[in-house]
C-alpha cells in the first residue's frame, strides 16, 4: 500500500488537502492510505526518517512558516528516496524554478489560486503515482498486482512471504510482512512473475528471500513470519 504525506502550514488548506486525498482514495479505490497530515515539517521528517523508503507521494507547501521550507524538506526527501513522488503547492509561482535548481524532480506544481484546480490536480497526482508504482516505471522494484474484491491492489514482491491455495475457488491466501489477504489468482500464474517465487508444494508458493530454514527430513520450511509450511518430496528440491 502506498502512503500519502501532507505538509501544509495553513490549517484551512491542510483540511482541504486532507479531504481531497481521502475522498479520491475512496472514490477511485486506490491502494493508498493517508499516513500523516501535518502543519509542521519537523513532525513530518520525524515520522519518516527511519523509513527505508517512503513508497508514496508527498504534498508539500513551499511557503512553510518554519525553520525549513518546503523546498529544503523536498530536497531531504529526494536525497533519501529517488522514486517517491513530490507535489509542491504555493501561492508564489516564481519560486517553482528553485525546485529545478535543487534537482527535486517534482511530479507537479500547484498554485493555490483555484480550489477546483487544486482538487483536480490532487486527483491526477494520486492516479499518476499509483500508475508509476504498478508499472515498469518502478524498474528496480518487482511488483505483484492483484484483486481484493473489486479493488486493485499491489505489493512489492520483497514484502510477500508466501501464498497458499484457499478453500474458495480461484482464490489464494497471500501472507506478507504486515498480515494476510485473500486475493484472486492461481499459484501457477504468480510463480512466473518472479524468480524469487518457488513452488514447494502444489498448495504453497514461497518467496525464497523469506525462507529461514529447511528441514529435509520433515520437509518443514520455516519462514520469516514464524509460519511453518510443508513441502512435497519432489518440489521441495527447488529450494536447495
Amino acid at each position: 500500500m502506498l502512503s500519502v504525506y501532507i505538509c501544509e502550514d495553513d490549517p484551512q488548506q491542510l483540511a482541504m488537502l486532507t479531504h481531497y486525498v481521502r475522498s479520491y482514495i475512496m472514490i477511485e479505490e486506490l491502494d493508498m492510505e493517508l499516513a500523516i497530515a501535518t502543519r509542521c515539517p519537523h513532525e513530518l521528517w520525524t515520522f519518516i526518517e527511519e523509513k527505508k523508503d517512503f513508497h508514496g507521494i508527498f504534498f508539500l507547501d513551499i511557503d512553510l512558516r518554519a525553520t525549513i521550507d518546503g523546498i529544503a524538506l523536498g530536497t531531504q526527501i529526494r536525497q533519501k528516496d529517488h522514486k517517491c513522488k513530490i507535489v509542491f503547492l504555493t501561492t508564489h509561482g516564481e519560486k517553482m524554478p528553485l525546485t529545478f535548481k535543487y534537482k527535486i524532480e517534482a511530479l507537479d506544481y500547484i498554485t493555490k489560486d483555484d480550489r477546483v484546480i487544486i482538487r483536480d490536480r490532487v486527483r491526477s497526482a494520486l492516479m499518476d503515482t499509483q500508475t508509476f508504482y504498478t508499472t515498469s516505471q518502478s524498474k528496480d522494484t518487482e511488483i505483484l498486482s492483484f484483486k481484493v474484491g473489486n479493488q486493485s491492489r499491489f505489493l512489492p514482491i520483497d514484502q510477500i512471504i508466501y501464498l497458499e491455495t484457499s478453500a474458495a475457488k480461484h482464490r489464494l491466501n497471500l501472507h506478507h510482512e504486515e498480515g494476510q489477504l485473500e486475493i484472486y489468482g492461481n499459484l501457477t500464474d504468480i510463480e512466473k512473475m518472479s524468480k524469487n517465487f518457488i513452488r514447494v508444494h502444489h498448495a504453497f508458493l514461497v518467496n525464497k528471500k523469506h525462507v529461514i530454514s529447511i528441514n529435509r527430513t520433515t520437509r518443514e520450511v520455516v519462514l520469516t513470519n514464524g509460519h511453518i509450511i510443508f513441502g512435497s518430496v519432489r518440489l521441495l528440491k527447488n529450494l536447495y
